[in-house]
């Protein structure tokens, strides 16, 4: 009797971990450890909710995991990362599945505002608009002033769309294109996401805007070795040219 109880024991253990196992090899991550640029795939099969985080020394970013590619920047420059990722059955609890240290050494400080991530997606669509809008003989500050005079031109603000937005929403391009509505989120993703196609580092960021009410998304471009704000939202909203605005005008809590 005992030696079938402990072989029913070890045969439970067994199982245990081999489904522990399989569930922590089922989200795979990929990091370009020269360019920031992470890629996290979760497979179809995969259940509850995910989560991945990336810290490095005493900073810490946590984001939500959807199935399929996901993609991330990693923001704190050179050194160590840790990259876990985590899973929950009711979204409240969550457990560690998987953990990894990377090394990093970016080949320029600004690299991680070049590629597409979760909320700045860069797809054909944005690629071939970007395309058209690329002038060779533009400065960097010519062509960033006339891609954003672009988007303010293109799109308009969508008030009724804020009232009505999942806790976690995230930006599509595609969307913004097709509708050319949005609020100041849908304006920072797609500004974001035509400059990096040219080759401009661009964040979007959010926190707080002089003049605007509630939480803020917009635009700091790398330029001249410095990051200079655009706010298209603000353009589009109170009728006016893009140009650059003033540093004290803002405070960022955020950025991506």
């Amino acid at each position: 009797m005992k030696k079938i109880f402990f072989g029913i024991l070890f045969l439970l253990c067994l199982q245990l971990i081999v489904c522990e196992t399989t569930t922590m090899a089922s989200s795979q991550i990929e990091v370009e450890t020269t360019t920031g640029k992470v890629e996290v795939f979760v497979p179809k099969k995969e259940t509850g909710h995910l989560k991945l985080e990336i810290k490095s020394k005493l900073q810490v970013r946590n984001y939500d995991l959807m199935k399929g590619s996901n993609h991330f920047n990693l923001l704190f420059g050179d050194g160590n990362y840790t990259l876990s990722t985590f899973q929950s059955a009711d979204g409240k609890r969550y457990k560690r599945i998987t953990s990894e240290v990377f090394s990093v050494q970016l080949k320029k400080e600004t690299s991680p505002y070049l590629h597409d991530i979760q909320n700045i997606i860069i797809n054909d669509q944005v690629s071939r608009l970007a395309t058209s809008l690329s002038r060779p003989s533009y400065s960097i500050s010519q062509q960033t002033l006339a891609t954003s005079r672009h988007v303010r031109q293109l799109l308009k603000y969508d008030a009724k769309k804020l009232v009505t937005l999942p806790a976690r929403y995230l930006p599509n391009n595609s969307d913004t294109l097709r509708t050319k509505r949005g609020i100041c989120y849908d304006f920072a993703s797609l500004t974001a996401g035509l400059l990096r196609s040219q080759g401009i580092p661009t964040r979007l960021a959010m926190g707080t805007a002089k003049g605007i009410k509630g939480y803020h998304a917009w635009n700091e471009v790398y330029i001249d070795r410095q990051w200079r704000i655009i706010d298209v939202t603000r353009d589009v909203t109170e009728r006016t040219t893009t140009q650059f605005q003033k540093r004290s005008d803002y405070q960022m809590t955020l950025d991506y």
